[in-house]
Order: C-alpha cells, then sequence, then structure tokens
C-alpha cells in the first residue's frame, strides 16, 4: 500500500512550463547571453542555481524544464526562475498531463526512464550522433528550448545549419526524441541515400520521396491511385500527402529533411521542390489537413540558390545555427573525460571548438592511445589522430578542381580572401572555411593550415 500512494504522489508531483513561461525563460536566456558574452549550458545553469539553494539543481532536472519533455517538481521550477532573476507567476507552468503516462511506460518505476536513458559508463569512439543523456554532450539549452517549443506548433518549421561534424544529427536525436515523447510521429528522408538518377526530373524526385515516407508509415505505395499528368506531379504528391498519409493520422508528423542541401546542385530540383516545400509550410498554418504537419531541415551550408524570397523555405520557421564549443564547454567535456584542464587551450589553439575534432582528441587521451605531446606534435601528419579525417576533406578537395584551388588562396592567404559564392558555399558546408566581419573565408582551424597549406604546395 505504502509502495502504490509513493507512486501516486509521484505520479502527481509532475509541473511543466506553460507557454508563457517558456517564452518568459527563453527571452531571459538570450538576454543573459547577449549581456555576458558566454552561452548558457545547462552546467552553467547548475552553477546558478546555486546562487539560490546550496545543492542547486542537477543539469538533469534543468534539462526537463527547459526541454519541458517531464514533469518536474514545483520547487525546482521556482529555484531555476529565481537563479535567473525571473518571477514565477501562475501562468507561467502548469500540472503535466503527460507524466502518469510516461510512468506507466516503465512499469511504475521509482524513477520514469522513458525520456532519461542510462549513459554509458564510458565514451562511444566519436563519429557518430552523441547518445541521449551522455555525460559527453555538450547541452544547447537555449536552443533546444526555442526548438521544442516550435516543434509544438502546427505548421513548425526548425531550420537547422552546421557545416559537416558539427553535431547536427546530435542536435536533431534530441529534438526526434522530444517529438517522440509528445507522441508524434516521425518521418526522416535522408537525401544522401537518393540514387544520382532521383534528381533527372522533379517527378522523379517526388516518387522517391513519397515511396519512402510511405514505407516509414508501413503503407503500400498507392502513388499511381493519385498521379495526373494533367494536375502535374506537385499538385499530385500533395494531393497524396493530403489524403493518404496525413488523412487518418491521430498525431502530428515530423518530417525531417537531413541533408537537402544535396537539391541546391540540381537546378530541375531545388526550383520546384523548395518552393513546395513553402507551400506546404504556409498551407500547414492556415489550418489545413497539412497543419498535422513539422518540418525539420538540416543542411550544411548557407543557401546561395536563386529563390524569390516569397518561395523559399529557408526564410520561415526557426533558424538555429550550431556555434562552435566554449572554452568552458570544452572544460565541461575534458571533466566528463577525467581529463586534466591544461588541455583545453592546446587543444582548442589546434582545432578551435569544432566539437567533432574536440571529442575525437579527449577520446584518444582518455583512452590512453595519445598523450598530449604527441597529439599535437602529429595532428597535421598522417599517423596523427586526425589522419582519416584529414584524408576524407582531401579527397573532397581533390574531387573538385576548383574548391582545392580556393582552398589553396585561403590557406596562403595572410588574410581573409574573397570567394566565388558557389565554392565558398562547397568548402563552407566541409567546414573547412569560416568568415570574417567582412565574409572573407579563412581556415576554420590551425589544423587545416597546417594539413593543407603543406599538401597543396
Amino acid at each position: 500500500m505504502k509502495a502504490m500512494e509513493a507512486r501516486s504522489i509521484k505520479r502527481h508531483r509532475g509541473y511543466v512550463l506553460s507557454e508563457a513561461g517558456r517564452h518568459k525563460l527563453q527571452m531571459q536566456l538570450s538576454q543573459l547571453e547577449s549581456q555576458k558574452g558566454y552561452k548558457f549550458t545547462l552546467q552553467v545553469l547548475a552553477r546558478q542555481t546555486q546562487l539560490v539553494e546550496p545543492q542547486g539543481l542537477h543539469s538533469t532536472t534543468i534539462k526537463k524544464i527547459v526541454e519541458h519533455q517531464i514533469g518536474v517538481d514545483e520547487r525546482s521550477i521556482k529555484t531555476l526562475f529565481q537563479a535567473l532573476e525571473l518571477e514565477l507567476e501562475p501562468q507561467d507552468y502548469h500540472p503535466t498531463t503527460q507524466q502518469e503516462s510516461l510512468v506507466k511506460l516503465v512499469g511504475e518505476r521509482d524513477e520514469p526512464k522513458a525520456i532519461e536513458l542510462e549513459p554509458s559508463q564510458s565514451p562511444d569512439f566519436p563519429g557518430g550522433p552523441v547518445p541521449l543523456n551522455s555525460p559527453y554532450y555538450i547541452e544547447q539549452p537555449v536552443l533546444q528550448a526555442r526548438a521544442c517549443s516550435e516543434i509544438s506548433r502546427p505548421g513548425g518549421l526548425i531550420r537547422v545549419k552546421a557545416p559537416r561534424k558539427m553535431g547536427k544529427s546530435s542536435f536533431t536525436l534530441r529534438l526526434l526524441h522530444h517529438a517522440t515523447s509528445l507522441g508524434y510521429r516521425v518521418l526522416q528522408v535522408d537525401l544522401k541515400q537518393a540514387d544520382e538518377t532521383v534528381f533527372s526530373s522533379i517527378d522523379r524526385f517526388l516518387r522517391w520521396f513519397f515511396t519512402t515516407l510511405s514505407y516509414q508509415l508501413d503503407r503500400p505505395s498507392t502513388l499511381d491511385d493519385y498521379w495526373n499528368e494533367q494536375a502535374g506531379s506537385k499538385v499530385s504528391s500533395t494531393i497524396y500527402l493530403q489524403q493518404v498519409l496525413l488523412k487518418d493520422a491521430a498525431a502530428p508528423i515530423v518530417l525531417m529533411l537531413n541533408e537537402i542541401n544535396r537539391v541546391f546542385e540540381y537546378a530541375v530540383i531545388f526550383r520546384e521542390f523548395l518552393p513546395l516545400l513553402r507551400s506546404w509550410y504556409e498551407e500547414a498554418k492556415s489550418g489545413s489537413t497539412l497543419q498535422k504537419l513539422r518540418f525539420i531541415l538540416s543542411y550544411s551550408t548557407e543557401i546561395y540558390v536563386p529563390l524569390n524570397l516569397n518561395q523559399s523555405p529557408f526564410n520561415v520557421g526557426l533558424p538555429i545555427n550550431l556555434p562552435d564549443l566554449t572554452a568552458e564547454e570544452v572544460q565541461v567535456l575534458a571533466n566528463a573525460y577525467d581529463i586534466s584542464s591544461e588541455v583545453v587551450s592546446p587543444l582548442m589553439e589546434l582545432v578551435g571548438g569544432h566539437p567533432y575534432l574536440i571529442q575525437l582528441a579527449l577520446y584518444y587521451l582518455w583512452s590512453g592511445q595519445a598523450t598530449l605531446p604527441d597529439l599535437l606534435q602529429k595532428a597535421s601528419t598522417p599517423i596523427g589522430i586526425y589522419a582519416n579525417h584529414l584524408n576524407q576533406c582531401s579527397v573532397h578537395l581533390q574531387n573538385e578542381a576548383r574548391l582545392a584551388e580556393a582552398f589553396q588562396q585561403v590557406v596562403q592567404a595572410d588574410a581573409g580572401v574573397s570567394l566565388e559564392l558557389e565554392v565558398a558555399r562547397k568548402l563552407e558546408s566541409l567546414g573547412l572555411i569560416q568568415f570574417d566581419d567582412v565574409c572573407l573565408a579563412q581556415p576554420s582551424c590551425a589544423l587545416y593550415q597546417r594539413f593543407f597549406a603543406a599538401l597543396l604546395i
């Protein structure tokens, strides 16, 4: 009986922020970041709460609050608001209706595990998305809170932009996990998986696109029943989306388009497909069947394709530009790996705040496969820890002479270089360059400068 009572209490103690409360928190975090000049990560927020209570709040509890994934006790919300000098008002939060179902999902254990997963005791080799709730991932509470708020809106659209290996997959993994926790259905289309022939015409592309979606919904493709040559492929595909994929959907559907920048290479596709995406977004906002849709667009570069502003999906919705790691965040990662803070400065001088390159170095230091002096000395050589990554970048340049020539100019110049937009876009998507205040290109880190300065002579 006591155990049942305890579970009942746990079931009813959850509170989440309302839309007004989330907005108030997001605005305050944005203002504080602007004033202080650094990001308010979960770890920073946890230390901030220690100014209110000696023990403060754990970063996991703060994550639940800012992402409204799962209910927390009322005191925790009050503590976070007080730590950020915010007044918590009755309209800022409410009892959760989701906590009970989440507890049931895990058999009513002492702590719900539907959202929180047990972190691995040791780090995975860097390369893929960082697992959920891993201590080796730096949370982005402000960006995550904004994205979670946007995805809950009918027709919500989120644009996640960052070069290769900068954390797009890890960020969207957490966003999709949040969507799943809300009961949404997630459909993912990875443009890298499409055959070259798929991009030969808009008709062929849309047939591939909707066949992929149908498979994920376990529906037999009935495209031929809805495809009408007189109406055209865009109208036909929209009707199929409305009457087949969405009509009987019991919950919102999140449409995740990964590496959508691949369509930029095919004028016959981007001139038709991107305006079509924009039309779906606008119709979803107007209250039609398409309001069940949510959109996540993941891409690696700025958008330079010639599109009418009113036809582009890249100037609507919520933009998420993933930043480099700060010195403080690299310090947090070093602590997670149980590595001395002395490594932070020399690593950042070598690779800046590049998440993957930092993680790779910390992994090798943690595993004992390298010492810091040896790692730094051999970093840009064929026997260094970055050899495979650098070779992959080199292959991309070798396949396109224009890119190699342009990047040679960048690494050999003493100042920033002006590049053609198309070349700049591709080099940026590879993560090889960054732009200064006047949009001149320079190597994104010393590692690339050293390696390619010798290679491209």
